[in-house]
């Protein structure tokens, strides 16, 4: 689906009194409601700042040690985080963390 579409059926959908659940969007979903002239400005802000929880904050490496440690999946650490896998994975990379064995 092209951006364009993706904003049409965005505001169409709004149109009709039913919103957009942003924690459950992709971010390239949040990146597109923010750039896009056609979005309110209510919209804008709220893309915005779903993507600023989702950022990588160094509190959560802690988390990251324990699940990854316990044999979590990257994926499954990154729904329970709140931030996306290839960040996950890219982290466990950074940091050279190692599951349990067995796990």
């Amino acid at each position: 689906m092209t951006s364009q579409m993706m904003i049409y059926r965005f505001n169409a959908l709004k149109e009709r009194g039913v919103y957009m659940d942003f924690e459950s969007a992709t971010k390239r979903q949040l990146l597109q409601i923010a750039i896009n002239e056609e979005c309110s400005l209510a919209d804008k802000y709220a893309a915005c700042r779903e993507m600023q929880i989702r950022q990588w904050k160094e509190t959560m490496l802690e988390d990251l040690v324990l699940l990854y440690g316990r044999g979590f999946s990257p994926f499954a650490v990154s729904i329970e985080l709140g931030v996306d896998e290839y960040t996950v994975r890219n982290k466990i990379k950074q940091y050279g963390l190692r599951r349990r064995q067995g796990a």
